[in-house]
This record gives structure tokens, sequence and C-alpha cells, in this order.
């Protein structure tokens, strides 16, 4: 049964994954709904099989938080998406209202995905140790 799950989990990464594939070439601006529900289906079989991982790994504190947060993270999920129109708006007024951009400031905005990143990694790794400290017990 546990691999009929994993197999069916897979199928649907798969097949959510071709979805947004097509969509991207089809060069729409704004997912469909068909494309929305294939990201929804990704993401939440990305998230179930890192906490499967973690499982088989034996860091059992992993899989707790992740019950624990998802639910927050589907919220702000659907909050960011559904304030996107508003805030491309009121971004595009400032920029049209903004002067030109400085050097300093194109590098800054260079850097912070890469720091967005590091950071990134630096949670997980810290929750990768704390679940090992914490451990089974």
């Amino acid at each position: 049964m546990r691999w009929l799950i994993v197999l069916a989990a897979v199928g649907a990464a798969v097949v959510a994954a071709q979805i947004l594939i097509w969509e991207r070439r089809s060069g729409r601006h704004r997912p469909s709904t068909l494309g929305q529900f294939a990201g929804a289906v990704l993401t939440v079989a990305v998230m179930g099989g890192a906490v499967y991982a973690a499982h088989l790994l034996g860091i059992f504190s992993i899989p707790l938080v992740a019950v624990v947060f998802v639910p927050f993270g589907v919220a702000i999920r659907w909050l960011v998406l559904n304030t996107r129109a508003s805030r491309q708006r009121a971004q595009d007024a400032r920029a049209a209202a903004a002067p030109a951009a400085t050097q300093r400031a194109r590098l800054l905005e260079l850097a912070a995905f890469p720091v967005f990143i590091v950071l990134v990694g630096a949670v997980v790794v810290v929750a990768l140790v704390v679940g090992t400290l914490v451990g089974p017990h």
C-alpha cells in the first residue's frame, strides 16, 4: 500500500509538472485554474516527498513541524497569490514615479535572490541539526 501511495504521488507530480511546462510554452502570463491546481499538486507532492524522506532518515521532528506549518504555508501562499495584481499595480506606479535606479541599487537587487537561497539553506541545515539532536525520543 505504501508503494502505491508513493507511485501515485510521483505520477501526480509528473502530470502536474507536464501541465505547468505546457502552460509556460504556450506563453500564458496568468496560469489557468488547471495550472494553479497542478502547481498545488506539485507543491504537495514535493513536500510529502521531503517529509517521507525525513521520516526514512529517522528525523521525526521534521514531519511534525511540516504537519504543523503546512496550513499556515497554504494560507500565506493563497494570500500572496490573491494580492499579486494589486501589488503589481502599486509597484508599477512607484516605478513610474521613481528616479532611475543607481548602480548600487541594481547590485543590491541582483544580490537579493542569492542571499535568500543562502538563508533558506541555513534554515534547512539548522532544522536537520536540531532534528538529529532531538532524534526519535
